[in-house]
């Protein structure tokens, strides 16, 4: 759970034994806790129970959650950074990398995981491709087309019809570089 980074909303909140059941088995001597409320924003719950019984036709008891909702906390968090992009390595130079690079062992295996921590930067650094010798997704066509709308859009003297034709194409020259892609 903890790599998923989600948090057990049941054992968040105490509650004596007889509240926390949520299965009894069919000849009623067994109770167990075998539901669960999951979350990936703890801050979110309130509380989490068991509904008193009622006749729901199966051996399970309904598991209720109080939850908060802030949405500008969940904007925030919908809006944030993703992180570090993944490395993309080209994979000839990588394994012709892999194949050169004098592999030592060592007898202190802490030594020998080091350099072979050490072996595999070396080897992952040349094979990785930059960002600028990746595929663009947008062509320079199109840079130069939305470049031309920028220009446009901060000319004062421009006419709408100039603007309406500039953003046609943009939309245009994107779109098939989306296809392209």
């Amino acid at each position: 759970m903890s790599a998923a980074r989600l948090f057990h909303g049941n054992s968040l909140f105490e509650k004596k034994e007889h509240r926390r059941w949520t299965w009894i088995s069919p000849n009623g001597t067994t109770h167990a806790e075998i539901d669960h409320i999951m979350t990936n924003r703890r801050w979110c719950l309130y509380a989490t129970s068991v509904v008193p019984s009622f006749c729901s036709g199966s051996d399970h008891r309904l598991l209720r959650a109080k939850i908060r909702f802030d949405h500008h906390l969940e904007k925030n968090i919908c809006h944030r950074p993703k992180g570090r992009k993944q490395a993309v390595f080209d994979e000839d130079l990588l394994n012709d990398s892999l194949s050169i690079y004098d592999w030592r062992v060592a007898e202190d295996p802490t030594e020998d995981y080091e350099l072979l921590l050490k072996g595999l930067r070396t080897c992952a650094d040349a094979a990785s491709l930059s960002l600028s010798s990746r595929n663009a997704r947008i062509s320079s066509n199109t840079k130069a087309l939305l470049e031309k709308r920028r220009s446009l859009r901060m000319d004062p003297n421009a006419t709408h019809l100039e603007r309406l034709v500039a953003n046609t194409s943009c939309r245009k020259a994107l779109q098939e570089d989306l296809i392209q892609h």
